[in-house]
């Protein structure tokens, strides 16, 4: 007499251990994008301060900030690559005129600041974790005492913070340097 062994899994296994991986799969997938989520607000953060940095030191080394008078003092926006954000009807930013970060931070291609300028005080100012471009309301540097933000328009895309807020709105990410 032999004894015929049965090998494999029985359907109701089968079912039990997808059940386990589909409840495991519903905890850990909400704390995987969350952590994802995080980690890009804490590299906007991160960029939005070294962009910060680089300006600061053109300031001390050229004596003058970015778009001051007798260098491009027409532009109104610097940005970095990525797409530009929509800005929301409160932020009124004037949007007239565009120029990178490029230009001043990253080469003296304007010849602003002729034997002054010791750059490059960053390589590049890359998009932002939504692909999105960082801003800065560059008008705002020739007027005293106004507000001028480095910021990234967050995961939403819009630029929230008004052009002469003294603090944050809504979810951008940024820091104010003047």
């Amino acid at each position: 007499m032999r004894i015929k062994s049965k090998e494999g899994f029985t359907l109701i296994e089968v079912i039990v251990v997808a059940g386990i991986i589909a409840v495991l799969a519903g905890i850990l997938v909400p704390i995987i994008f969350k952590e994802i989520d995080e980690a890009k607000i804490t590299r906007a953060n991160a960029d939005v301060k070294s962009i910060s940095t680089a300006i600061m030191v053109l300031k001390k080394d050229t004596g003058s900030w970015p778009v001051s008078a007798g260098c491009v003092p027409t532009v109104t926006l610097l940005n970095g690559s990525g797409a530009i954000p929509v800005f929301s009807i409160a932020a009124n930013w004037d949007q007239s005129s565009f120029n990178s970060f490029s230009n001043y931070i990253s080469t003296d291609d304007n010849g602003c600041w002729p034997g002054a300028w010791k750059g490059p005080y960053m390589a590049s100012v890359n998009a932002d974790p939504w692909g999105n471009a960082y801003l800065s309301n560059a008008s705002e540097f020739l007027t005293d005492g106004a507000a001028v933000w480095i910021l990234s328009a967050g995961p939403d895309g819009t630029v929230d913070t008004g052009r002469g807020a003294n603090a944050l709105s809504g979810d951008d990410i940024g820091m104010r340097i003047k």
